[in-house]
């Protein structure tokens, strides 16, 4: 059975990038340390995700009044990432400065996004975490071999070309979404608009168990508390034993390893109940707050309830990308994606993002998709003769029509 419930924040580490950026998870219990040969490009590019995802949650939440969200950073990050190996000029610049890469040149980005994708993928071997992306072109549809050989060598994504007009490149597109979400999420494409020439997309998969994981016969029915005051019953899961833990006049945080604890779920609500979970994200939920919760936590016993929940989310997120400053890339006249194909008229016509995640007594198993369509603003005329259709032979000169006729079974 499906529980929704309503304004329950998730800040999986993996999402955030936090996890590959701490020194120490803490705890008696944690033996396994994140390795200490990150390098400072790498270590910038981290830190510049975080800010990043911060910011894309913010204006997430200020964008969409439903109740429940759920986003991957690190997927819209990479996607747009790799768009970005496309963008030139003023459209670059936006690009870069909205991801969070100020100050770094473009193939240090791609070697930091190839090197963390491998370390989050291989951090925790009682965790599974992959990452996979794909570029799908239009048939036809001349793509410059520099980008493609960096998305290839940078992201691994190989390019296939499509024929866009068959309803079956839908299928393609969707069935490799599925494969590499493990069955999560089965479509990112309804169908594909005349316009589109390329969809850059990828996939995150999880699936950690915890490392302590919740007694069946403990989970009860409880009582959940809306912020309109009213209570809705929900199962709620429960256990007591240490945890990483932070109490403060802002914020109540628990800290909940996975595995060998290198990815852990932090979990946060205002220490004060009379303020709502919006205000709490939009006042106090910063990357600068969150640093200090974070080295503020403490080992010791605690009580943890947290109700069994499955929630599926999906949103277009180009009106929350141009707030944050890509306001080019969108723009059929200013955009400049000039690196994907020389011949210009490129955008970015939609980035599409789905998510899933179910928590139990186990554990949690999670996935994403973003996909980021290019658009053409001046496609070539087309004449497609698949319905019926007039047809005459005439001579120019004198203007004589020889034949005229039409079709309307070819067989």
């Amino acid at each position: 059975m499906r529980i929704r419930v309503a304004n329950l924040i998730l800040i999986l580490s993996f999402l955030t990038l936090i996890a590959a950026c701490s020194n120490k998870i803490s705890g008696p219990d944690d033996s396994t340390e994140v390795p200490d040969d990150v390098t400072a490009v790498e270590k910038k590019l981290i830190k510049n995700g975080q800010s990043f995802s911060f910011n894309l949650f913010r204006n997430t939440v200020a964008e969409d009044d439903s109740p429940n969200i759920f986003i991957s950073p690190l997927s819209v990050s990479t996607a747009l990432g790799m768009t970005m190996n496309g963008a030139k000029g003023e459209t670059y610049n936006q690009m870069r400065e909205t991801l969070g890469f100020n100050g770094l040149e473009l193939e240090e980005i791609n070697e930091g996004y190839n090197i963390l994708a491998e370390r989050l993928k291989t951090a925790d071997p009682k965790v599974k975490m992959q990452i996979a992306n794909s570029v799908w072109s239009k048939q036809g549809f001349a793509v410059e071999d520099e980008f493609k050989d960096k998305l290839e060598k940078y992201f691994a994504a190989k390019a296939t070309e499509l024929d866009f007009a068959d309803p079956k490149s839908v299928e393609t597109i969707n069935k490799w979404v599925d494969n590499n979400t493990n069955g999560l999420i089965d479509e990112i494409i309804k169908n594909i608009p005349p316009e589109m020439v390329m969809y850059l997309i990828n996939a995150i998969y999880f699936k950690g168990d915890w490392t302590h994981q919740f007694d069946e016969k403990r989970t009860k029915e409880g009582t959940f508390h809306l912020e309109s005051g009213e209570e809705v019953m929900a199962n709620m899961m429960s256990q007591e034993r240490p945890f990483n833990t932070y109490f403060s006049d802002d914020v109540s945080m628990i800290d909940v390893p996975y595995g060998d604890s290198l990815y852990s779920m932090s979990l946060m609500m205002p220490a004060d109940r009379n303020t709502s979970l919006n205000e709490f994200i939009a006042g106090q939920f910063t990357q600068e707050n969150f640093d200090s919760w974070t080295s503020n936590l403490s080992y010791g016993r605690a009580q943890f309830t947290l109700p069994k929940f499955e929630l599926e989310y999906e949103i277009k997120m180009n009106d929350i990308l141009i707030n944050m400053g890509m306001e080019d890339a969108f723009s059929g006249t200013k955009a400049d994606l000039s690196g994907i194909n020389g011949g210009g008229g490129l955008f970015i016509s939609e980035v599409k993002h789905k998510t899933f995640v179910t928590v139990d007594e186990k554990g949690t198993e999670a996935a994403a998709v973003t996909s980021v369509g290019i658009g053409i603003t001046s496609m070539p005329p087309s004449f497609i003769a698949d319905r019926p259709f007039l047809f005459l032979i005439r001579e120019h000169q004198t203007g004589a029509i020889v034949f005229m006729g039409k079709v309307q079974n070819p067989s």
